[in-house]
């Protein structure tokens, strides 16, 4: 383990030690993960942007970037101050913004932005109020293109989001693969809008 590694590992836990149900894991996601994750995105046009929520120490967005992801086309939300200024400090010229996923609209309204074609998810979304993830994965699919989808792992052979949750919010879900490697093995998702979830999602935002 180089340096860096080592430091971004003691950081994250000291973070995780603080708020543990808010943080989700005890170490930072492994390469095999956030591999299998990055090539979720790899379909991406230049001009897509691509957010991800939950940024931690920067695993994933590393992983984003070194796939092809242009800096400028990502953003990581990330709630915790302490870990923003970290990923500000790590990842210059992408734009990291410090706020709650629940708020996303309002955040990339601020910000002008537009076109999200993947939505990356390291929030741990089994550790949260079933009410909270409703409105987390509510927000999601409203910033998200008829195309879009959201890219969400979890430790566990089952899907995070519950068939019945998925039902009422008009989504369906895929495994994309396993990471066998990562501590603690995670499996990777994908999680789209069915036609019954589209056609409600244009009738919502005709109405707004």
């Amino acid at each position: 383990m180089g340096l860096r590694s080592a430091r971004e590992e003691i950081f994250f836990l000291s973070r995780w030690l603080r708020a543990p149900l808010k943080t989700g894991a005890v170490r930072p996601s492994g390469r095999d993960l956030t591999r299998l994750i990055a090539h979720a995105v790899a379909d991406t046009a230049p001009d897509d942007w691509i957010v991800e929520l939950g940024g931690g120490t920067g695993a994933v967005t590393r992983a984003l970037l070194e796939a092809g992801i242009s800096p400028q086309r990502l953003v990581v939300l990330e709630r915790d101050p302490a870990l923003s200024a970290w990923l500000r400090r790590d990842f210059p010229g992408t734009t990291i913004i410090a706020g709650d996923a629940e708020h996303l609209r309002r955040h990339l309204a601020r910000r002008e932005i537009g076109g999200v074609r993947r939505i990356v998810s390291s929030l741990p979304l089994l550790s949260l109020p079933r009410a909270q993830r409703k409105a987390i994965l509510a927000e999601a699919f409203q910033v998200l293109g008829s195309e879009g989808s959201l890219i969400q792992y979890s430790y566990g052979p089952s899907c995070p989001v519950s068939r019945a949750l998925r039902a009422e919010l008009g989504i369906e879900a895929r495994s994309l693969g396993f990471a066998w490697r990562n501590l603690p093995p995670a499996r990777v998702w994908e999680l789209r809008k069915t036609m019954r979830g589209s056609a409600h999602l244009e009738k919502s935002q005709a109405a707004a």
